[in-house]
């Protein structure tokens, strides 16, 4: 700990993901500062409707008002758990379906051009169908967000997989490796860096369907707040409920980025 107060590099390594949001932490608190400033200028001269644009303190002061209420926490925790249950089942169905396809050829002609015709439908068009197929209940919020995260990381999966070098598999053959070994310390770790990003990609989509999701078919969660504000016309707690699912995805987003550097540091290594 003294290591840490006494050395910020020894902070930034103790807790990597500072290092990645410190410097830009001041974009969006510029970004908010000017955003307020225009409200403030707005509130004399009345040059676009402020109910409808409702400025940063004003969003806070909604977001308190919930807090305070006691209704806050229950929305972002029920919209969270089906973002991760949702990602805790696209992740690992994704990657082995992936390398199931790009290993076998019996699975490429079954499976990919099913996986390619149903990939173009927009996940939103299908919500009714999950909702007649699985009710209104939680499967089919987790089931939806499943779905639409599915894509990304299979599609980026299987592509890294075809793009691993053929030298290295050679190599592992030549060393008598079995099919297992080197799709574990060939290919998995080849393509890992790869399937990182697509986690990313899809739980950012997780956090744009959650809302659909919830317009119709739950009675608690971010997306069923903004609904409800929507109906009550409470501009202010529909950007609140916005804006937690911004910082959401973006705290998330980092996280992940900062996993990935503990993980894969030899790549700052090599590019330093």
């Amino acid at each position: 700990m003294t290591d840490i107060l006494s050395n910020p590099t020894a902070e930034k390594k103790a807790f990597p993901v500072l290092e990645l949001i410190s410097p830009k932490i001041f974009t969006l608190l510029g970004v908010m500062i000017a955003w307020q400033m225009l409200s403030v200028a707005n509130d004399r001269w009345h040059f676009y409707n402020a109910t409808l644009v409702p400025s940063p303190l004003g969003i806070l002061s909604a977001a308190i008002d919930l807090w305070r209420q006691g209704t806050l926490w229950p929305h972002v925790a029920a919209s969270c758990i089906r973002v991760i249950e949702g990602m805790a089942i696209a992740i690992p169905i994704g990657i082995l379906l992936a390398y199931v396809v790009a290993t076998y050829r019996w699975a490429a002609v079954m499976f990919d051009p099913i996986i390619e015709l149903i990939r173009p439908i927009p996940s939103l068009a299908l919500l009714p169908l999950f909702i007649v197929w699985f009710g209104i209940g939680e499967l089919t919020k987790v089931a939806f967000i499943s779905y639409s995260a599915f894509f990304i990381i299979y599609i980026a999966t299987l592509e890294a997989i075809r793009d691993v070098d053929p030298i290295l598999l050679r190599a592992a053959g030549s060393l008598g490796f079995s099919r297992q070994q080197t799709a574990y310390h060939i290919t998995f770790k080849a393509v890992f860096p790869h399937v990182m990003v697509a986690v990313r990609i899809a739980l950012a989509t997780s956090w744009f369907v959650i809302v659909g999701a919830e317009f119709l078919a739950a009675n608690e969660g971010l997306g069923y707040l903004i609904n409800v504000s929507r109906v009550w016309f409470q501009i202010n707690t529909m950007m609140a409920g916005a804006a937690l699912i911004g910082l959401l995805g973006l705290g998330s987003n980092y996280l992940l980025l900062s996993l990935e550097r503990r993980l894969f540091a030899w790549r700052d290594r090599k590019h330093s």
